[in-house]
């Protein structure tokens, strides 16, 4: 439901900012909707045709990032940049994908995601099986470029779409179709073009949950194999949930383990739904949108996948990255000036390099179902042990332990003191919450969703105190 309404309210964050990073960008947009246009003539390409993926090391990093490097890609892009029919969203036509070894037989793809002013990097995350298979989490827009950067790796053998949100599972039909061999699993409560799919749920007969599959591959109008069951997956629990042949191959060999968060309340506009993944034999915790980690740039350059989309002089202001990151996780752009006279950002101050909970989706998700989502948490925590995270928007690999991941989200705990929150969370002012304030009572007010049940601003402190 949240991201509905972050697609419907973009533009009005737009004008509150009054800045813009690219000068064509609404027109490019009312285009690509109406017209099927592109924005390829307001971009340029990077100076390099292919970049290797062992280039120099960043001068500095964080121990959250020591494993990442923005600069270590590899991307083809004379293979092309453009699918039919296009993307919902910009970049239309020159939508640039760069390869990432994320190392322990992981990758990542990514692409960039725009609309109005906010703009992020999207991921895929591939991992290659025992059976030397390819395990892809979240395909993107499968472009010449996108596929062939797949294909280098191996063949794709399980296709998961991790989460239901719109801009995960937009280029699922057409990466499907690119690759019909591969076995297709769904997280629950999706929403397709004939309905909804629905969700496995607890004491379902076999012949019940066969049915609910046949039936997503009809809503969903691409063959589905699977849905991912609510709660907690893996080889030992896998009997007591449902029949093997209905389970990917993956978790009946005690390759991952699954923790499926899924959230129907009536109000809403459907489901909420997210799958973490525990990779045994990477250590790897992968997940969508659960947490990120910010790179600051003053330890780290901006990704070179940003200049097929902005211009030198955009990319250039020392502002640009603060204000990049405080609009896709929508805190206002509020400044100050230092000692120096320098301005900053307190709010992108608050989030740079720290493994984190989305404000957005503190105040969406976390608001309206506080008990499902640390159910989640917990399950996660309790049941895998992992050393690092992969998430699909901002910097992975992260460096994380099971403990680090619980802090992440230390506002849920009922336990927690103003000690705990003052250490575990992100020192975001109590002011700087005010734009996703305005847009749950703008929720509220016009009962566009479920309401508010919990303090997602705990711990926050007064910007004068």
């Amino acid at each position: 439901m949240w991201r509905i309404i972050i697609l419907a309210v973009a533009s009005s964050i737009t004008a509150v900012s009054g800045w813009s990073t690219e000068v064509n960008r609404r027109e490019a947009i009312s285009k690509g909707f109406l017209y099927g246009g592109g924005i390829a003539s307001a971009l340029s390409l990077p100076q390099n045709a292919v970049a290797s993926e062992s280039q120099s090391t960043p001068s500095t990093t964080t121990s959250l990032l020591s494993e990442w490097n923005p600069l270590e890609y590899k991307n083809f892009p004379l293979a092309g940049r453009s699918v039919f029919p296009p993307p919902f969203l910009p970049p239309i036509r020159n939508r640039a994908t760069y390869r990432y070894s994320l190392g322990r037989d992981t990758w990542a793809l990514e692409q960039l995601l725009a609309f109005a002013n906010v703009t992020a990097t999207i991921r895929t995350n591939v991992v290659k099986l025992n059976s030397g298979g390819l395990w892809v989490c979240g395909p993107l827009w499968p472009t010449e470029e996108y596929c062939k950067l797949i294909d280098e790796l191996g063949d794709v053998s399980d296709v998961v779409l991790p989460v239901n949100a719109l801009e995960h599972k937009a280029a699922m039909k057409q990466f499907v179709e690119k690759y019909p061999m591969a076995k297709v699993w769904i997280a629950p409560g999706q929403y397709g073009p004939f309905g909804e799919c629905g969700a496995i749920k607890a004491g379902m007969s076999a012949d019940q949950i066969e049915k609910v599959v046949h039936a997503a591959s009809k809503t969903m109008g691409y063959r589905v194999d699977g849905i991912l069951p609510i709660g907690s997956l893996s080889k030992d629990s896998a009997d007591n949930i449902m029949p093997k042949n209905l389970l990917p191959s993956w978790t009946n060999d005690d390759e991952f383990s699954v923790e499926t968060l899924y959230v129907e309340l009536p109000e809403n506009a459907g489901p909420v739904s997210e799958s973490a993944f525990h990779h045994k034999a990477s250590n790897t915790l992968f997940v969508t949108d659960a947490v990120v980690c910010v790179p600051s740039s003053a330890d780290f350059p901006i990704q070179p996948i940003f200049e097929t989309y902005f211009d030198p002089t955009d990319l250039a202001d020392p502002t640009f990255w603060p204000r990049t990151v405080l609009q896709a996780v929508f805190l206002p752009l509020r400044a100050e000036s230092d000692s120096s006279g320098s301005q900053y950002y307190p709010g992108y101050e608050a989030l740079a390099n720290r493994l984190v909970r989305a404000p957005i989706l503190r105040a969406f998700a976390d608001a309206r179902s506080p008990n499902e989502v640390s159910s989640w948490v917990h399950n996660i925590v309790e049941n895998d042990k992992f050393d690092r995270i992969i998430t699909a928007h901002f910097a992975s690999p992260i460096t994380a332990s099971p403990s680090l991941f619980a802090n992440a989200f230390e506002h849920l705990s009922q336990n927690a003191t103003s000690e705990s929150l003052s250490s575990a969370l992100p020192p975001i002012t109590c002011q700087d919450w005010s734009t996703l304030d305005s847009l749950n009572s703008f929720i509220g007010d016009n009962k566009l969703g479920a309401p508010v049940v919990y303090n997602y601003k705990a711990g926050c402190k007064d910007i004068n105190e």
